[in-house]
């Protein structure tokens, strides 16, 4: 095993015999230096694993130093060790990238946990991380055999998702495949309850808040106040691409993050549709039949009217909105710029609703471009990416001027994602839909193990084309291939991230209620 070699620069070089010999007892090899200059010559010539550096030295003092070390390497840890607890020196120390900090009078003990809070954190963590999680799927296993609710699987699907940020960080294969292992086996339990429940909530109020819920419970009370109403809707945003970047809306906003439940199938044209008319896809075709195009090729034509469909909720609700709300949908940078010219002139509005593309582009991309499948390989990666993308887009810059005014952002998603596994064999006419998640058809076959079957679409809110149309829903990870081009299909859809079906990741949904924080 290699031996840590460790500088420490002191001008009272003589003070540090017994730390010397209480580390080199501990197998660190350690040098000393009673300056600056001269500690940063031996960093020229000698590759150090750690400095040790007091803040209070003749000549050259301890940030110079510091400053001029971190330009010889920047990856070099330094601990400094100061008598001062002045907040400004500390944060020019901090801001110089110090790996951690001693007061003196400083003890061997403070020393050696310094040293290993630095080289063995990760260690560390991971070990205090893997026994935090083992009793978490002990308790998790306890809570499954007792049947969960509906508001009992949003906290698990919550703590599955916290879990994962906390995975991501330790970096820990092994434990990684096990939280997969395990989220998998929530999924099959959670899609058996869907499926026996889903129904009964579309014919009672004992239920989770649903997509047509939204507008009623989230943003129709908000607009008796007189401030402007965000409604925000980052399309495909999973719960734990919201928590990748959850700390930076917290920065902005006063933030209450609620859950709720996506129809089915959890697609656009239906998921989204529901959101801004408040009722189900079979009530939109009925009341709305010119906003409903009966095509499976024109799927995505159904969401050209959410506008109106806005507009006849928001009027049915009672609120009689003077000038009218204001609807942007997101594709590009253009729209995103376009967005943040017009948000200072929107201070004096009702309700701005703004829907964002990109991670529901994201989505259906990967799914054909290599580069993408390389950049984002995992959830890890699609956690990762998302935060990058928020960090650099229009979303996080139109929400910072949102923040400066007295306003109220709602900000959620219409449905999730899940990354498929495995494929199961479908059957069905020519005319279905080629959605792999979901199939709209007729003469549809498939194993009832993989797949919720829907004999009577008005069952679950849907239309149907004829009375021989029915749906099938993927379940878990599963995903639907045709027997003639099965391979063909798995090759190009394994691993892709897909939505349509039941699962945790596609129908448990953040809902964030943020305030500005100058807002009382």
């Amino acid at each position: 095993m290699k031996l840590m070699r460790i500088l420490w620069v002191d001008d009272e070089v003589d003070m540090l015999k017994p730390f010397v010999l209480f580390l080199e007892d501990r197998d660190y090899h350690v040098e000393t230096c009673n300056n600056g200059s001269d500690a940063i010559d031996k960093v020229l010539e000698i590759k150090y694993d750690l400095i040790i550096l007091d803040e209070m030295m003749p000549g050259l003092d301890g940030l110079t130093t510091l400053q001029e070390m971190k330009r010889i390497n920047p990856s070099l840890p330094i601990i400094m060790v100061t008598k001062s607890e002045e907040e400004g020196l500390m944060d020019r120390a901090i801001a110089s990238q110090i790996a951690d900090y001693l007061i003196k009078p400083i003890n061997p003990n403070q020393i050696i946990m310094a040293i290993k809070k630095i080289f063995q954190a990760d260690e560390i963590r991971a070990n205090r991380i893997g026994e935090q999680y083992t009793r978490f799927i002990s308790q998790l296993n306890q809570r499954l055999f007792s049947s969960p609710t509906w508001e009992e699987w949003a906290q698990i699907y919550r703590e599955m998702s916290y879990w994962e940020l906390q995975i991501d960080q330790v970096n820990d294969e092994g434990l990684r495949q096990t939280h997969f292992l395990e989220k998998r086996n929530c999924n099959t339990e959670f899609t058996n309850y869907v499926e026996r429940n889903y129904r009964k909530w579309l014919q009672s109020d004992e239920r989770p808040n649903l997509s047509f819920d939204l507008i009623s419970q989230y943003v129709a009370p908000n607009l008796e106040r007189n401030v402007p109403v965000y409604f925000i809707i980052v399309d495909c945003m999973r719960l734990d691409q919201y928590l990748a970047i959850q700390p930076y809306i917290q920065e902005l906003f006063d933030e209450d993050l609620e859950m709720y439940y996506s129809i089915l199938p959890t697609a656009t044209p239906y998921s989204r549709n529901s959101v801004f008319s408040g009722l189900l896809p079979v009530d939109i075709a009925k009341r709305f039949p010119e906003y409903w195009v009966n095509s499976s090729e024109l799927d995505n034509s159904r969401n050209r009217n959410e506008h109106q469909l806005l507009d006849e909720h928001i009027a049915e609700l009672g609120y009689d909105l003077e000038p009218t709300s204001k609807y942007v949908k997101i594709f590009n940078m253009e729209e995103g710029n376009f967005v943040l010219r017009k948000i200072e002139t929107w201070k004096n509005e009702k309700l701005i609703v703004l829907v964002y593309n990109f991670l529901d582009l994201l989505a259906h991309h990967r799914s054909r471009d290599q580069i993408l499948q390389e950049t984002i390989p995992h959830e890890e990666g699609l956690r990762a990416f998302t935060k990058h993308w928020f960090l650099h887009s229009s979303l996080y810059e139109a929400l910072k001027l949102i923040a400066k005014q007295d306003a109220i952002c709602i900000i959620t998603t219409d449905h999730g994602s899940i990354k498929v596994n495995r494929a199961t064999q479908v059957v069905g006419d020519r005319d279905a839909t080629v959605t792999v998640r979901y199939k709209e058809g007729k003469n549809l076959t498939v194993n009832d193990r993989h797949a919720i079957y829907v004999k009577k679409p008005s069952e679950y809110g849907l239309p149907s084309k004829g009375i021989v149309d029915n749906f099938i829903f993927a379940k878990d990870d599963y995903y639907f291939v045709y027997p003639n081009s099965y391979h063909q299909y798995q090759r190009q859809y394994n691993g892709t991230f897909q939505h349509g079906g039941i699962s945790m990741e596609e129908m448990i949904l953040p809902l964030a209620i943020c305030k500005s924080k100058s807002l009382k």
